[in-house]
């Protein structure tokens, strides 16, 4: 009895399998296995498999917790996600729902002689927590399968978003790095030429697990932190970029990176014309893209007509009061849209935008913070004479206009 084969990857994404085999050698013929699910250290669920080889009175078992796992995982329709944060603020936040460590304990049962019932054959596998882990990313076919860039040093943070990235001077911004042996990130600013004005660094609780940490590092939420070593000026009208990188310090500004530097650049925009979407990224990340070439804001009615009967029959003469209606609006709701265009990008900035195309988690920014909203009607438009590219798409809000109703 043993854990033969564990996932192929470790910390595994949520595109494929994640399959435990085990094996398990009886004299007796085994009918099946019985797996409780543990999640984060919770029991989430009981599964039981046949096995899928057996030969030489060895029994092979496949157990596979892709399903459960990803059930359990961001996003969910009643909730905002912990990759996001409030607006124009520091941020720093574990994302537990985001990371599931995984853990099963599986016994296994053969058919009584006597009775021929199945009774447990007395032998148990235990996969402890803190060995096996998978993460709220995806991959596909073509990339690379494992989340190594991610998790090995120096790494990734869980973000697609090109470099330098494009951010306004009041727009906020989440990024959510692997947390593994960070305590601190390193924030530098630089002047139009490249050079360094400021540095400073910011605590983090130091990770032992892959459950990521999300950090704000807009403008404004760079601006709000509380520097264990060091300052930052974000306002100094000389910085033109600035720099966030993750890793390990030790104390001072001894400063290991762990995660490669992620740099940002100050762009003017029009509030007028542009919408910036929160998104939750391919990778379980947080994210975010400015749309900036137009914004149209549009409301739709819609409702069905219905008819009651006027309170009054053949005996009496027609009713005078002029409001009592037999015609009535029912099924009335009413929604806001958002039509909304980008300016000509590369196609590495095409396929940033599609990630929020497809992302099942989507916010706009609003004075009153983050508001739901559902993308539709996306297209991107690739320029046959320069490869460049515009994009448009139709926001709808997530949420109903609140209306009087009969």
């Amino acid at each position: 009895m043993a854990l033969l084969s564990p996932p192929t990857y470790n910390p595994a994404s949520i595109t494929y399998p994640i399959e435990f085999i085990f094996q398990v050698a009886n004299p007796n013929p085994v009918l099946y296995a019985q797996a409780q699910i543990f999640i984060n250290g919770l029991a989430v669920s009981n599964i039981e498999v046949r096995p899928f080889q057996s030969g030489g009175g060895l029994y092979l078992f496949k157990i596979d917790v892709k399903a459960i796992t990803r059930q359990l995982l961001a996003p969910f329709s009643n909730l905002k996600s912990t990759i996001f944060g409030d607006l124009g603020q520091p941020y720093i936040n574990r994302n537990p729902d985001n990371f599931a460590d995984i853990g099963l304990v599986v016994v296994y049962f053969e058919e009584d002689p006597g009775t021929g019932l199945p009774v447990n054959i007395g032998l148990t596998d235990v996969v402890p927590f803190g060995n096996y882990a998978a993460l709220n990313a995806t991959r596909q076919r073509e990339e690379d399968l494992s989340l190594n860039a991610y998790t090995i040093a120096p790494r990734l943070p869980y973000t697609n978003h090109p470099q330098p990235y494009k951010i306004a001077r009041g727009e906020s911004l989440f990024l959510t790095i692997p947390p593994v042996f960070v305590n601190s990130f390193r924030v530098q600013t630089f002047d139009a030429a490249g050079a360094l004005i400021d540095t400073g660094f910011v605590n983090l609780t130091i990770g032992f697990t892959q459950e990521q940490y999300t950090i704000g590092i807009g403008p404004e939420q760079i601006g709000g932190y509380t520097y264990a070593f060091g300052s930052v000026n974000i306002n100094n009208p000389l910085v033109n970029s600035y720099s966030i990188t993750a890793g390990l310090r030790f104390g001072g500004p001894a400063f290991l990176p762990i995660t490669i530097p992620y740099f940002y650049e100050f762009t003017a925009l029009c509030e007028e014309r542009s919408l910036r979407v929160h998104f939750m990224n391919k990778l379980g990340g947080g994210d975010a893209f400015t749309f900036t070439a137009k914004k149209t804001k549009s409301q739709e009615s819609k409702s069905k007509r219905g008819r009651v009967p006027l309170p009054w029959n053949y005996a009496n003469t027609p009713p005078s009061n002029i409001y009592d209606r037999g015609a009535i609006k029912v099924d009335n709701t009413s929604f806001n849209f958002y039509e909304v265009e980008s300016k000509i990008y590369t196609e590495e900035e095409g396929a940033f935008i599609a990630e929020l195309f497809d992302s099942p988690e989507t916010y706009i920014e609003t004075p009153s913070g983050l508001l739901p909203v559902i993308v539709r009607n996306k297209s991107l438009k690739i320029s046959e004479t320069d490869g460049l590219l515009t994009a448009s798409a139709v926001l709808e809000v997530a949420v109903n206009n609140s209306i009087q109703t009969y």
